[in-house]
């Protein structure tokens, strides 16, 4: 779940400082799950005070959820900042030093604030991209998402026809797959970046076998290793699901692409197979929306993908390999690796 941890002091700034801080503002009162350091005896004396500011935020708001008191858990994050990737779609937001912050974000991918230095805005960029048939672009998807990524450590494609597609002998969304992590990565991490694609094994009603698999997932592994500098895990989840929206999804992101994100042809990966678009949106950019929020979108589409993977997994750690289930790039005992999945 997106969540926020912040030091009381900073959320009071966000809370009466609307004009100055009004991304923020947004942020606190949009719905996000809200922890605060502060025990939870403060927080109630707080929250009976009209005229507290983290009481009056929340009273004057339909929609900001009431805060959590989690002074414990923040201590100990604030003693040891590695533990922030045990929620990997959080913000922090602490009093911690601004360099100490700076250096974690690069190690981690993870959104770590000093309170000393809080942008003005967090992932609050959109970008939407139309493709035609035939269409060339030259460097393909590194010139379609050339623009800034932001923070990340982990990736989920979900696209039932991922592999479903084939110019020649080549899989399109094999194929596609490298040149778009190629443009994607974060160029400096220092853990592991887990990827995971969620799609079915089938083509015209036909499943490849698990040997081609086997082998075909052996080339990918060493091709994506040769990417970055970094370790890089890819897993693939093949299984039809009934979530038939074509999504990827990084720790602040959504993407979308009306017919699959297989864009290019396998043997022009410059040269687009069909009338398309790509849409890439960050968590926080649409708050003034009144429907649904990105990030409510990510949270939904985020449970539905745990339950799927998790009932694959349940089902390849009792049966193994089958040709409509299967699971490669796991844990050694068939549970999901990624850490976003769980």
């Amino acid at each position: 779940m997106i969540s926020l941890y912040i030091e009381p002091n900073k959320i009071e700034e966000f809370a009466l400082f609307d004009e100055e801080m009004p991304h923020w503002n947004k942020i606190i009162k949009s719905g996000i799950e809200i922890n605060i350091n502060i025990s939870q005896d403060d927080l109630d004396e707080r929250l009976i005070d009209d005229f507290d500011p983290i009481s009056i935020a929340y009273s004057s708001s339909a929609t900001m959820q009431l805060p959590k008191a989690k002074e414990v858990f923040i201590q100990e994050i604030k003693k040891d900042l590695d533990k922030t990737i045990e929620n990997p779609r959080a913000i922090y937001v602490l009093d911690i030093k601004e360099e100490t912050a700076e250096k974690k974000q690069k190690k981690l991918g993870m959104a770590i604030y000093a309170t000393s230095k809080v942008p003005d805005t967090v992932f609050s960029k959109s970008y939407f991209r139309e493709v035609s048939k035939n269409e060339i672009i030259q460097d393909g998807w590194e010139k379609i998402i050339e623009f800034e990524k932001p923070l990340s450590n982990s990736l989920v494609i979900a696209d039932n026809y991922y592999f479903s597609n084939e110019t020649g002998n080549l899989n399109r969304g094999l194929t596609n797959l490298i040149p778009f992590l190629a443009a994607y990565l974060p160029l400096e991490l220092e853990i592991e970046y887990q990827i995971t694609i969620v799609a079915q094994n089938i083509r015209e009603n036909r499943h490849k076998p698990n040997d081609w698999w086997i082998k075909e997932y052996g080339k990918l592994v060493t091709a994506v290793n040769l990417l970055r500098n970094y370790t890089i895990n890819i897993e693939l989840v093949l299984a039809k699901s009934e979530i038939h929206k074509r999504r990827i999804l990084s720790n602040y992101t959504i993407s979308k692409a009306d017919k699959g994100f297989d864009l290019f042809y396998s043997n022009q990966l410059e040269k687009i197979k069909e009338e398309n678009d790509f849409e890439y949106l960050e968590i926080f950019s649409n708050l003034d929306n009144t429907g649904t929020k990105h990030y409510e979108s990510v949270n939904n589409i985020m449970s539905q993908l745990v339950k799927h993977c998790s009932q694959i997994s349940t089902y390849v750690s009792v049966k193994n390999n089958q040709l409509d289930r299967s699971l490669f790039g796991c844990n050694p005992d068939k549970t999901i690796k990624n850490r976003l999945l769980n």
